[in-house]
């Protein structure tokens, strides 16, 4: 048991070591071929300027950045308006690896470890979403008891979901 932890450890030692600061992010698009030459913006999260910004042309349905993440970052991939009626924007974590983006309805990302945990909140998120409007399609038609009910049952959701969200911070 004790050689297992020590091996586990070195491994831990060993990956920190790592110096590389490199990051790649490639992305497809959904209907790609149609938006052959369009730029993709990726910019830093919740900024108005250009600052930060970069872009990449789309080739043959695809596009790539790449540079150096000193630390994670957490960035949008925008798009023209017009294109965004086929391809939902998307929030992804630039840092150190190799991430793998799909545009499309929705868009997904995965490849390095912030943004795998950030997909899969993502896809749970959807799931809670569905449930949510699920039930206040049923609320619109209730009434008395059941009405009562199907309320309980949305806020016992809308709370899950919130103590979800506060243990992913508190990790």
């Amino acid at each position: 048991m004790k050689k297992l932890i020590l091996a586990i450890l070195a491994v831990f030692a060993l990956a920190s070591c790592n110096n590389d600061k490199s990051y790649v992010i490639e992305g497809t698009l959904y209907g790609g071929a149609q938006f052959e030459g369009e730029v993709i913006y990726m910019v830093p999260f919740g900024s108005a300027s250009t600052e930060g910004q970069d872009s990449a042309v789309i080739r043959d349905g695809r596009f790539r950045f790449e540079g150096e993440a000193v630390r994670p970052e957490i960035c949008e991939i925008r798009m023209r308006q017009m294109m965004q009626l086929f391809i939902d924007k998307l929030v992804c974590i630039k840092e150190p690896g190799h991430v793998w983006i799909v545009l499309s309805k929705p868009s997904s990302t995965k490849g390095s470890p912030l943004n795998d945990s950030l997909q899969v909140w993502r896809e749970y998120k959807a799931q809670v979403d569905e449930k949510i409007s699920n039930l206040n399609k049923l609320i619109k038609k209730a009434e008395g008891e059941e009405l009562g009910a199907l309320r309980t049952e949305l806020d016992d959701i809308r709370h899950d979901f919130d103590v979800h969200n506060k243990q992913i911070v508190d990790r």
